[in-house]
Parts: structure tokens; C-alpha cells; sequence
């Protein structure tokens, strides 16, 4: 149970510094003075406190006793304190968790009650464009670490009195601030329910990876690799999610949000699309779905024509290696593949000035060179390269890496199992995606189960009246009418 405060602030001050570790920390400071005949303290963190709150204290240093004889608390509030947030908390727990958040409270002698002013100073760098979810036209405001920051630009974008930015505490100790972002008469209250009820009743000292320590927490830590919910660090992507029914979720300290449910085509969506014309924008969708099926399944099925050339009709003849190697094709196929990996990894390790070092030697030690050495055949080159590019092509990240894997499955499989080990693995693949769920959804919705108008909205660029009918089925919103009907527009006005 809470402890209550004290009258004595002299007593007061001293539990909260042996629970902050002021005599241990530098930065827990206390400013002692007087209001009226009354001492008083404010307590807080050196470097989250603003500079502008210096005026407010020196308005209540020059109340006099007859100012605050009755009804301290009150009559400071009212008439002595200026600022624009403040609270008022009874409990010495409360406090340690206020100031420890960042705002300072402001003690006074002979009240068993306390002020919380919220006056934090929010560092944050500059919002620039996301470096993953780039676009040719559009905003170039992406998230920030800040989750106020982040909140303010998604609600810039939905003036809606039912958004609701929905704060909660996570960890034990780290306290960690996570906003659900929803639109209350839109959003499936189910969803948001399960969800609140995963992060109250967690049992975690502290959320160490953010976002991700999060999405490991509503998912449940599962070892299926596919992601489940998606990425996003542009406040335009999760607005339009949020209008569309989905339940966003920002963590502070993290410049991404969570975006859910999140089924296998919604993983594929770019803003890119979105910024061209209906034409264009359809051919660009196409050319990513397609780049999807490059990616994963070139370098297998090539393998299996050129090893067995006896299945492949006459215009596919020329199929197959022209120049032989030292090593078999398979195992080419798996070299390449770890090698381009291996670039991969050594390149998000490699500064920026040295980015171009590591192209040039990936490119001529394991391309060129590789090949004149008869290490590799240059066909195993060329289709790993196209292979790779497609993969990159992919918006999502996090399921281009989950494609990747897949591909070197079916490799491994083609290899050791032929033509009908390649067939297996591609039919444990599909059962595996087919029967996975984010959040209620089925993953490979709205291909199973069909969906025309929502595959049609995914695959084919329509324009913003075409979008603004219907809302996707599968997510069982409230609301399933986009339209704004007249008695919205009435309740809105009042």
C-alpha cells in the first residue's frame, strides 16, 4: 500500500531522497524556500526540468502568509502557480514515480499533500525522413524517440474527437511510457481490450529493446518467424492504418510504431504507390508483388531446370551452366547465398565512409573474381544478384528477411530433394502461413479467405474515393461505413 505523505516536510524530504538515491545520484536535485511563513522544496531530475519554470517559483516566493493562511494547496493552484500542467498527489510511491518520469514536485511544510508540475524538457532530435520507408513526394516527418513528439504527429493528421491516445506504464522498473493509438468508434474493441490487458498484466523489470520488447510481449514470444505486426515510422502510415481500423502502439525512447493486425500483403503496401496515379501506382504494386516471387523462388526452380534439362520444354533449352565450376551447383547456390548475407551484415556494421570500400570489394572478391577462379559458374551469379535485388525491392524489412529464409529452404530442399523435396517444402510453407493469425486475422488474408475488393485494394492502385466506401472486413471494426453520414457530421459540430 501507498505510503501517505507527511505534514513535516523535513520528514517528507527524507524518505524521497533515500528512495531516489539523492546522496548517491548527481542529477536528483532539491531547491528549498519559502512560501509565505511556509517552507518548501521541489524535488526533480537536474536536466528534465525547463528553464521558463523559474518564473513560476519566484511568483510563489513573494506570497505572503496571508495569501496561503487556509487552504495552502488550493489557493497555490489557483492563484500563485501559472503553468500549464499540474496535479496534485497524496502518496510518497507517487511521487518517487512522478519525478522519476520527469516532472518535479513542489513539497510544502504542514501539508500532507503535494504539487506535480509538469514542467519536462523533451530532448529529441529532428524528425527527418524514415532511411526504410522513403517516398518521391510527400512528408518528410518521420518518428522521433520522443512519444509525445510521435503522438502530435499522428493526431496532427486525425483531428477526430474519438482518437484516443491511451497511455500505460510498462515494467516493474523501467516504467516505460506505450500509447495505443485508435479511433474509438472505428477500432475493434476486442482487439484493443486483448492487447491493454497483455501489457498491464506483464511481469517485466523493464522493456530493454522498446518496440520490439513489446511486440514480443502481444505476441507472446512465439518462434514463428513471421512478423505479425508491422514496422512503421512515417506518422502518415499509421494515421491512414488507424482510419482503415488498425490498432497502432508507440513506445517512448523507440522511432517506430506497431502497427496490428498486420496480415502478409499489408507488409508489401509503400507510400510510393499511394503518391502516383492509378496507372502508374498499379504498375509499381505489380512489379513488388512480382519482385516477391523473384526473390524467393528464382534461384530454386532455376536449379531444378538446369539439373534436370529433360522436363524443360524446347524454348527453355537454353537453361543451364556454359561454363563448369570446381564445386557443384548446389552448393554454388548456398556459398552465394551466405556470401551475400555476409555483405549484408558487414554492411549495416560498416560507416558510411567506408560504404563504398565494402561495395567494391563484395562485388569484385566474391563476383568477379569468384568466377574467373572457376569457383563459381556466372549464372549462379547473375540469378543470386537478381534474386537479391528483389528482396530488397520489398517494403517490409522485417518480412524480407522472413522471405529470405524461405528462399534458402527451398534451395536446401531443391538440392537434397529434387524436384518433389522442393514441392514439400513450398506445401509446409503454405500450410504454415496459411494457418497463422496476427491478431485475429488470417496471415494470407485476403487471398485465403478471398477477398476481391480488399486483394483488389491491395494489388491494384485506386484512388482515395475508391478507398473512402469500405472498411476491411477481416478487422471487425464498428464502423465498416467510410462515409461520413449526416448525423456524424452533426455530433461532430456539436
Amino acid at each position: 500500500m501507498d505510503k501517505p505523505l507527511s505534514k513535516k516536510l523535513e520528514d517528507n524530504l527524507k524518505t524521497l531522497k533515500n528512495e531516489l538515491g539523492a546522496d548517491e545520484s548527481f542529477d536528483v536535485l532539491t531547491r528549498e524556500f519559502e512560501i509565505g511563513d511556509k517552507e518548501a522544496a521541489l524535488i526533480f531530475i537536474d536536466g528534465f526540468i525547463k528553464d521558463d519554470l523559474i518564473l513560476p517559483i519566484l511568483y510563489m516566493m513573494e506570497t505572503s502568509r496571508e495569501d496561503i493562511s487556509v487552504d495552502v494547496i488550493k489557493k497555490i493552484l489557483k492563484r500563485r502557480l501559472p503553468y500549464y500542467e499540474v496535479s496534485t498527489v497524496k502518496t510518497l510511491d507517487k511521487i518517487v514515480q512522478e519525478v522519476l518520469a520527469g516532472p518535479q514536485v513542489l513539497l510544502i511544510d504542514g501539508v500532507d499533500e503535494a504539487i506535480v508540475i509538469d514542467g519536462r524538457t523533451w530532448l529529441s532530435r529532428s524528425p527527418d525522413e524514415p532511411e526504410l520507408e522513403k517516398a518521391t513526394r510527400g512528408p518528410a516527418d518521420g518518428f522521433v524517440e520522443t512519444l509525445l513528439f510521435n503522438v502530435n504527429a499522428v493526431r496532427r493528421r486525425i483531428r477526430d474527437a474519438n482518437f484516443r491516445a491511451e497511455v500505460l506504464q510498462v515494467g516493474k522498473r523501467s516504467k516505460n511510457d506505450v500509447a495505443l493509438l485508435y479511433i474509438k468508434d472505428i477500432i475493434n474493441k476486442d482487439l484493443v481490450d486483448r492487447v491493454r490487458e497483455k501489457l498491464k498484466n506483464v511481469d517485466i523489470d523493464g522493456l530493454p529493446l522498446g518496440d520490439k520488447s513489446i511486440e514480443e510481449i502481444i505476441t507472446g514470444g512465439t518462434i514463428n518467424p513471421l512478423p505479425l505486426v508491422r514496422y512503421t515510422e512515417r506518422p502518415d502510415n499509421v494515421a491512414a492504418h488507424l482510419l482503415e481500423g488498425h490498432l497502432a502502439i508507440i513506445v517512448d525512447n523507440s522511432p517506430t510504431a506497431l502497427v496490428l493486425p498486420a496480415p502478409f500483403l499489408s507488409h508489401i503496401q509503400t507510400l510510393e504507390v499511394y503518391r502516383k496515379g492509378p496507372v502508374i501506382g498499379t504498375y509499381l504494386s505489380l512489379i513488388r508483388t512480382m519482385a516477391i516471387f523473384i526473390s524467393v523462388f528464382l534461384p530454386a526452380v532455376w536449379l531444378l531446370m538446369a539439373t534436370n534439362k529433360e522436363i524443360l520444354p524446347d524454348f527453355l533449352e537454353f537453361i543451364g551452366v556454359r561454363q563448369e565450376s570446381t564445386i557443384g551447383l548446389g552448393l554454388q547456390f548456398i556459398l552465394a547465398s551466405l556470401g551475400i548475407d555476409l555483405i549484408r551484415i558487414a554492411s549495416i556494421q560498416t560507416p558510411s565512409t567506408l560504404a563504398t570500400s565494402l561495395s567494391l570489394i563484395g562485388a569484385l572478391l566474391l563476383g568477379d573474381f569468384a568466377v574467373k577462379v572457376g569457383l563459381f559458374s556466372p549464372e549462379v551469379i547473375l540469378y543470386m544478384a537478381i534474386s537479391a535485388i528483389s528482396n530488397f525491392a520489398i517494403p517490409g524489412y522485417e518480412l524480407a528477411l522472413v522471405l529470405k529464409l524461405c528462399r534458402f529452404v527451398f534451395l536446401l530442399a531443391a538440392i537434397f530433394g529434387g524436384i518433389w523435396g522442393f514441392i514439400i517444402s513450398l506445401v509446409v510453407v503454405l500450410l504454415w502461413m496459411v494457418f497463422t493469425k496476427s491478431f485475429g486475422v488470417y496471415y494470407m488474408w485476403p487471398i485465403i479467405p478471398f477477398d476481391y475488393q480488399a486483394l483488389k485494394s491491395y494489388l491494384v492502385r485506386q484512388t482515395v474515393m475508391d478507398l473512402s466506401h469500405i472498411r476491411p472486413e477481416a478487422l471487425k471494426t464498428q464502423d465498416k461505413d467510410r462515409t461520413v453520414k449526416e448525423d456524424d457530421k452533426e455530433r461532430n459540430r456539436e
